[in-house]
């Protein structure tokens, strides 16, 4: 695919061999598609249905005498949202003496594909994390905030099990399916790995050493995600700025029904619309700008993340939002 530079110097292509590298980077310390499983879209902006919960109202008007007509139904109670897949884009220069300089000729092409990609995905990673931590985003009864006494530091009185217990009975009372993913943060998991619940739970079974899916068993999730992404604040450019340095995703705990892929009429916490421009949902292009005497790589990916598994009954008063996720907020002390 051929299109004209945004500088007019030239053209540009998405170039095959640098997109299959973005998209084949990979960093396990991210939520990403676990939690927000990708819809490819043929449009930028388009709208897709909110279904109701009719499937869970009784009939008690199904009989049907011998030679007549059964009793016809309702569909489901049908909304709209809308989805605008914005894009994202980054790029580098690679100057002319930079490629003369590496012992590979390609190498500067792939590292700054990795570069972008990077930068890309926790710019995604980061809009997920502050949509699925607001607590306004959840409808009546589905956060809970943590505070003295009941932080999961706090070895002697808290109760992280009950906790989570608690919420995957909220989750349930709502859509009648437990929560299948929990997100727990690095931070999080270390402090649960010592909590002496955790370990009285555990400590005469075979696998003495706790992982993920052993915590994921003790709370009743079939996946545990522990993302352990670094993110750094603060001015960038200038040689000597001081960052702040920390996790990304703090101390706030998530649980979440995620299907095992995106379909209709299939419950889930969230999806990222990804317009599928050039045939993918992450592209990379190269072009040449001579006045520079560089090669031009960017790196681009149009996305959109919703919360769509909310509630849509107006008598409710939390009509637009998430019914299928339970937050826990603040569940350390520090």
């Amino acid at each position: 695919m051929t299109v004209w530079s945004p500088t007019g110097s030239g053209n540009t292509h998405i170039d095959q061999v640098l997109t299959n590298i973005s998209l084949g980077w990979g960093n396990n310390s991210f939520v990403g598609e676990a939690l927000f499983p990708v819809v490819p879209v043929k449009k930028q902006s388009d709208k897709y249905y909110v279904f109701g919960r009719e499937a869970w109202l009784a009939e008690t008007s199904d009989y049907r005498a011998p030679g007549t007509e059964a009793n016809e139904i309702p569909g489901f109670t049908v909304s709209t949202n809308s989805y605008y897949a914005q894009e994202h884009a980054l790029q580098m220069a690679i100057p002319d003496e930079e490629r003369e300089n590496t012992d590979s000729a390609f190498s500067p092409d792939r590292d700054a594909t990795e570069l972008l990609t990077s930068k890309i995905l926790l710019g995604r990673e980061l809009a997920m994390k502050t949509l699925v931590t607001t607590a306004a985003n959840y409808a009546t009864g589905l956060t809970v905030t943590l505070g003295a006494g009941t932080f999961w530091d706090t070895y002697a009185t808290s109760d992280p099990i009950g906790d989570m217990r608690k919420g995957c009975r909220a989750i349930h009372a709502k859509i009648f399916m437990e929560p299948n993913v929990a997100v727990i943060p690095y931070l999080v998991m270390s402090v649960l790995e010592d909590h002496p619940d955790i370990i009285e739970r555990i400590k005469y079974s075979e696998r003495a050493i706790l992982t993920p899916e052993i915590i994921a068993a003790v709370f009743g999730i079939q996946r545990v995600i522990v993302p352990g992404v670094g993110y750094a604040t603060g001015p960038m450019g200038t040689l000597g700025n001081a960052l702040t340095v920390g996790y990304l995703w703090g101390d706030d705990v998530l649980l979440a029904w995620v299907p095992a892929r995106a379909g209709l009429k299939v419950p889930a916490f969230g999806y990222e619309f990804a317009w599928n421009y050039g045939g993918q949902a992450m592209t990379t292009d190269r072009w040449r700008e001579e006045q520079r005497k560089s090669d031009l790589i960017r790196t681009q990916r149009r996305y959109d993340l919703k919360l769509v598994g909310v509630e849509i009954n107006p008598a409710s008063g939390d009509v637009g939002k998430s019914i299928t996720g339970y937050l826990i907020k603040d569940v350390l002390s520090t």
